[in-house]
């Protein structure tokens, strides 16, 4: 069975300058120059490559706290 996703996932996001590792809780992120670091409204922080990230997402037009624009409780609340 297919699924797709109700509403919007709003995300903040950073695109990376210069290769290096990113320690988060779940353990280290290795990024390439362009990739994106994408922190979701969890909390939660993922690579994603350029290319992926521009198919994905689109900027939001005003500056806001992730906190302020997250509608949706985490699954299983």
């Amino acid at each position: 069975m297919l699924y797709r996703t109700i509403k919007p996932l709003i995300v903040d996001a950073i695109q990376v300058r210069e290769p290096g590792e990113v320690r988060t809780k779940d353990g280290v992120l290795h990024v390439k120059t362009g990739d994106w670091l994408v922190r979701d409204p969890q909390g939660n922080l993922v690579r994603c490559d350029d290319a992926n990230f521009k198919c994905t997402y689109e900027s939001l037009a005003h500056d806001a706290r992730i906190e302020d624009l997250n509608e949706a409780k985490p699954c299983g609340c």
